[in-house]
């Protein structure tokens, strides 16, 4: 009881985004993509230069591709960036210095933020294969494992941004890692670096809008919550979501800003579009209420441990007819 009566005195100082005008899309403006010179330099070096290309063309289209499906932020033409210099130098001076929310370096095209994204990791190996060969002298046999080559391709990519009214770096970037591992070493093919690509932008923008525009709560109606984000901003069906009750806190000594969140409950997705989702509330209810924050859950996957379990699964089913009668079942050769 004295939980629910805590959260119900956080509602009315909930915070979001409080940088973003509220009740309209901010306009952003993307900046080309950019590569790390020492990731072009590693690659050129392992003769994958022209797949490090391939993943740059393709990470910087669905970049935007996914960033605009979210329906999060309008986005600035490209083109547009000299207009956006010529911007700058006259809203240098016809600004209203007292509205906050107006980017003193893009004020007619509305570009609050400028998103720079980076690609500051890139690897595509193959492990040699291997085999070893262990003798049983009881049964005088020789049993020999043979380990395919593995080839993986693992990309990291990180997303800056300034704020164009003060021309100052946020000090959070939204990043993402992905790791394509356990691939079959004549896996070949665009297909690969493409969906690489995809995988990366997609979980790249997702990040980038929960960090500056928190998915929140917008109607509560007995145990269906209504969420303002769809399926292309990471709230597919059957996802399990936490929701939080959110309370700006300021820190005295450094004046920085920091959000307390308050576990109020759990849903789950069943259904949604492009523009929203609904959710059934899952156990104890301690005051969901519309501006609540939700997320979805992280849900950590071994892939690597999968994939190696079924690697192994599949030996052991090849081998099954030349196993000795007389040994484990259980035995791991």
């Amino acid at each position: 009881m004295f939980l629910r009566i805590l959260v119900l005195v956080l509602m009315p100082v909930i915070v979001f985004a409080d940088d973003l005008a509220k009740g309209e899309k901010e306009t952003i403006f993307i900046g080309d993509l950019k590569v790390s010179p020492s990731v072009i330099e590693l690659a050129k070096k392992q003769n994958h230069d022209l797949d490090l290309q391939r993943v740059i063309e393709s990470l910087d289209t669905q970049f935007i591709t996914s960033l605009n499906a979210t329906r999060v932020f309008q986005l600035v033409d490209r083109k547009r960036i000299s207009d956006i210099d010529r911007e700058q130098q006259f809203a240098a001076v016809a600004v209203d210095p007292n509205d906050k929310n107006i980017a003193q370096g893009a004020k007619m095209a509305g570009a609050k933020f400028a998103f720079l994204p980076q690609i500051d990791g890139f690897e595509d190996r193959t492990t040699a294969a291997t085999s070893s060969t262990k003798k049983f002298t009881f049964i005088d046999k020789s049993v020999t494992t043979t380990k395919a080559a593995v080839r993986s391709i693992y990309l990291s990519a990180v997303v800056q941004i300034i704020d164009t009214t003060t021309g100052k770096l946020l000090p959070d970037s939204p990043s993402v890692q992905v790791d394509n591992s356990m691939l079959s070493s004549d896996a070949t093919g665009d297909r690969l670096y493409v969906e690489l690509a995809k995988l990366a932008a997609t979980k790249l923008a997702q990040n980038t809008v929960g960090l500056m525009r928190p998915p929140k709560v917008l109607d509560v109606t007995g145990t269906q919550i209504m969420i303002n984000r769809g399926i292309a901003s990471g709230f597919p069906v059957d996802t399990v979501i936490e929701i939080y009750a959110i309370k700006e806190v300021k820190d005295e000594d450094s004046g920085e800003t920091f959000r307390s969140e308050l576990p109020v409950g759990k849903a789950k997705i069943i259904r949604g579009d492009e523009k929203q989702s609904f959710a059934t509330i899952e156990g104890e209810n301690l005051g969901i209420a519309p501006g609540c924050v939700a997320r979805p859950l992280k849900v950590k996957v071994e892939k690597k441990a999968v994939a190696a379990q079924a690697t192994k699964s599949k030996k052991q089913a090849a081998n099954k007819d030349d196993k000795p009668a007389s040994e484990n079942k259980d035995k791991d050769w």
